[in-house]
């Protein structure tokens, strides 16, 4: 279905494989609550590629528009981490952080399964504006395609934690293409129809990068139970994994 707002957050990492479980266990029950209960944050899904040791997590977060990334209530979350998220964040392994403008976004429902395409273009030249950009519509109900978004990376964001920012060269753009569909096998199978409607849209597309993921985890703002704001700390579970 077509996201929410007029921003997005995508960011790839790995995770020291020792604490997976634990991970597994913080990012579901107290990391993606918590960030979704700052105001201007909507939605938040977690993916997972189980099998690789690298680019192996994707997190998606639907932003009302990107100014919930510089709200003091969002600062007050990263800067005063809990102490389970103190714990994680060492446990971090290529981090990627995009803010992201939404340029486009189409669909119905949620797909089982994601792949994400970072790329950039020229600043001077092929630039993914109208009227290109309904031809990414053109992927949608074909191959398993259930839905496509188009953002556009905010390359002035800075992140404390381990983050790699957004760094194309200074003539560059970068860009994030997500498309959600039924199975992994799916998105695979549509990846050369993907990249051939990528450079008919923008022939001097470079630095593609692709990977498919599994939908893991998706939280809303409407399952949030301890009411609108920062979510408490879920020490009782931190304790249960300090145990182990």
């Amino acid at each position: 279905m077509p996201l929410r707002g007029s921003g997005f957050l995508a960011l790839w990492n790995d995770f020291d494989p020792a604490r997976e479980a634990e991970y597994e266990c913080w990012h579901t029950f107290e990391h993606v609550p918590e960030r979704v209960g700052i105001d201007g944050f909507l939605s938040g899904r977690r993916y997972r590629a189980s099998e690789r040791s690298e680019s192996q997590y994707f997190t998606l977060y639907e932003l009302e528009s990107l100014a919930a990334l510089g709200s003091p209530n969002y600062a007050k979350v990263v800067d005063h981490p809990t102490a389970w998220s103190t714990a994680m964040r060492p446990s971090f392994r290529n981090f990627l952080r995009w803010p992201c403008e939404t340029l486009l976004t189409s669909g119905v429902g949620i797909g089982g399964a994601l792949a994400t395409m970072r790329f950039t273009v020229p600043k001077d030249g092929a630039t993914l504006e109208e009227p290109t950009l309904p031809s990414f519509e053109n992927l949608l109900e074909t191959a398993g395609i259930t839905s496509i978004h188009l953002g556009r990376a905010d390359q002035r964001s800075q992140f404390p934690v381990q983050n790699e920012p957004v760094r194309p060269s200074a003539d560059r753009e970068a860009y994030v293409l997500l498309v959600e569909g039924t199975t992994r096998a799916s998105l695979e199978a549509a990846e050369p129809a993907v990249r051939a409607m990528l450079l008919q849209s923008a022939k001097q597309a470079e630095d593609t990068t692709w990977a498919t993921f599994d939908l893991a985890f998706s939280f809303d703002r409407l399952d949030i139970r301890a009411g609108n704001g920062r979510q408490p700390p879920r020490d009782d579970l931190r304790r249960r994994h300090a145990g182990d």
